[in-house]
């Protein structure tokens, strides 16, 4: 682990989304109560909801109904329920990280390529981006973008791809041991923020970098 980079090895930087980038959780929380209330489950808390995000949806649903103690075969029905609420209510509960959108200005202003790789759905993922003035991003990878989601290689070698980049000129920016694994599988080097939604240490963790908080990516790069 290091405490900057060299920036001339580096002309492309890929997101994760929800942990990096924005603060969902709360949302997450909500849309799960919601969907747990229509099928007359108990809802877990905020922490525990924090502890199933990052393998996208379907996972959540899944984690959720293991949780609950719920036949797993509800698993359909409560996925369409949590995407509709998804679809219609992107953005509740869910603000931008400080200094987010300022990095970003900040990278596409010295000429980066800037793309986005998470296992939210594309859908709500660009609403949230567009909402909340994140970008601009040349390319973003949900986790139904690909019939791959992290922490399989193909959604951030996709991305890119996109981005007309190559994955040793590219830093993948993320908070969790799925972008960890995601990054690791495609040879990428990564950047892990803290502070998001990783509550357990990661085995065997070596990042190219290591920062306290988002905003600090800028100083870091700069620091080379």
């Amino acid at each position: 682990m290091t405490d900057s980079l060299d920036l001339s090895s580096v002309d492309t930087v890929v997101f994760d989304l929800d942990g990096t980038l924005i603060d969902s959780a709360p949302g997450i929380r909500d849309a799960v109560a919601v969907m747990t209330g229509k099928l007359d489950l108990p809802a877990p808390d905020l922490t525990t909801v924090i502890g199933f995000i990052g393998r996208g949806a379907p996972a959540l649903v899944e984690r959720v109904l293991h949780w609950a103690g719920a036949d797993p075969s509800l698993r359909d029905r409560a996925l369409a329920i949590l995407l509709d609420i998804y679809d219609t209510a992107p953005l509740q509960g869910t603000t931008a990280y400080p200094g987010a959108q300022a990095l970003l200005v900040d990278l596409h202003g010295r000429g980066m390529r800037l793309g986005l790789c998470t296992n939210k759905p594309a859908g709500p993922a660009r609403a949230v981006l567009d909402a909340l003035g994140l970008g601009p991003f040349g390319a973003v990878a949900g986790g139904d973008s690909l019939p791959q989601r992290k922490p399989d290689a193909a959604p951030l070698l996709h991305v890119i791809s996109e981005l007309g980049s190559t994955a040793d000129r590219t830093l993948y920016v993320g908070d969790s041991i799925t972008d960890w694994q995601t990054a690791q599988a495609a040879g990428v080097r990564y950047v892990h923020v803290d502070g998001g939604y990783q509550q357990a240490p990661i085995p065997d963790f070596a990042p190219t970098l290591r920062l306290a908080r988002l905003s600090d990516l800028a100083t870091s790069l700069s620091a080379a």
